[in-house]
């Protein structure tokens, strides 16, 4: 059993143990994540098993049915809240309406965000997560630094209040789509529509949504804390027994070493929500409205909420779909401007791409 965590040593003491013929349960998933191939190979060639249940949504056995029960499923899609951190604090900010310095402070005190949570945060722990799923869903390797990362550092509360209007919530996705021949892969704030499985999903609680072509399916369950990921090794250590007295290792093992191509990020099309800081000053709207034209970007709606002129204030476009590429001309035009302040985009999931 490896529970080091990262890369060095615990790469080095798997391999090992591999090598040798041992049955390995980690629940290391920057391990799976960026080492996965040459340690899977090992596993093969050694007639042995790697377990990793416990790298992927704590509690929820979602690692075991991808492997077997939807094996045979020609898998769409997988939509995570895979952090229960980053989901604990957009909760926060929603329900209680507090700042995001506020509920992360919270979420320390409660023991749901490391001293240092930047891998949290910003996403990073999300990224690995979706990189095994990916490969699971769609038997296939995955670049982990190929998947596309945002935080939710600079989420506001007004953000989540203006989603709420339009009838959405703010949560923290890891998303791995099939387009095509490739693979959609990204972890970001997004839009999402209450009517989602995923929208009440709140607290440390993780949830992901799997869509094949013959069903959807929705796995959910406590997604952070040891007692979660410790019941997941637990199961781990129980097929692993059984698998070494039935002579039954290498049974399942992982079909995923061919490589999957990312579709990049600037190919996704997408609705948008854009948020301009800028001086309410005459004219700004048109001016604004103007270089998302010249973008190629269509507008569907646009909320200036009541402020003193002069002053900074917020204001917010709907797009309609539009290409990535063309979202960021227009974000790099926009901040040229001499009235504004600040802008950020956030997309809307709509489960197209």
């Amino acid at each position: 059993v490896e529970a080091v965590g990262g890369i060095d040593p615990a790469f080095e003491y798997v391999s090992q143990a591999l090598n040798r013929g041992k049955t390995v349960i980690t629940p290391n998933k920057e391990l799976i994540a960026k080492k996965g191939r040459e340690l899977f190979q090992l596993a093969a060639q050694n007639e042995t098993d790697l377990y990793f249940e416990g790298a992927v949504g704590g509690g929820i056995p979602i690692i075991h049915s991808l492997k077997e029960q939807l094996l045979g499923d020609d898998i769409l899609e997988v939509v995570g809240i895979v952090n229960g951190t980053t989901n604990y604090i957009l909760s926060e900010m929603s329900l209680r309406k507090t700042s995001f310095e506020k509920a992360l402070e919270e979420a320390k005190r409660k023991g749901f965000a490391e001293p240092i949570p930047t891998n949290d945060i910003e996403g990073f722990d999300s990224t690995y997560k979706i990189a095994i799923l990916a490969t699971l869903c769609f038997h296939g390797r995955v670049d982990v630094d190929k998947v596309y990362r945002e935080g939710i550092t600079r989420i506001l509360t007004d953000d989540i209040e203006y989603a709420r209007e339009l009838g959405y919530t703010i949560k923290l996705l890891a998303i791995a789509r099939r387009i095509g021949e490739d693979i959609e892969l990204r972890v970001q704030p997004v839009f999402l529509p209450l009517s989602h499985p995923l929208s009440s999903v709140f607290g440390v609680e993780n949830a992901i949504y799997v869509r094949s072509r013959t069903r959807d399916l929705t796995f959910r369950g406590p997604g952070a804390g040891g007692d979660a990921t410790g019941s997941a090794m637990v199961g781990d250590i129980i097929d692993a027994i059984r698998n070494i007295k039935y002579e039954a290792r290498g049974r399942v093992g992982c079909t995923c070493m061919r490589d999957l191509t990312v579709l990049p990020i600037e190919n996704l099309v997408s609705q948008n929500c854009v948020r301009v800081l800028a001086l309410d000053v005459p004219g700004v709207l048109g001016k604004i409205a103007s270089e998302f034209g010249r973008a190629g970007v269509s507008l569907s709606a646009v909320k200036q909420p009541v402020s003193t002129p002069g002053k900074l204030t917020n204001i917010y476009f709907l797009t309609h779909r539009v290409q990535e590429r063309n979202i960021q001309n227009a974000i790099q035009s926009i901040q040229n401007l001499d009235v504004v302040k600040d802008i950020y985009a956030i997309r809307v999931e709509d489960g197209e791409s």
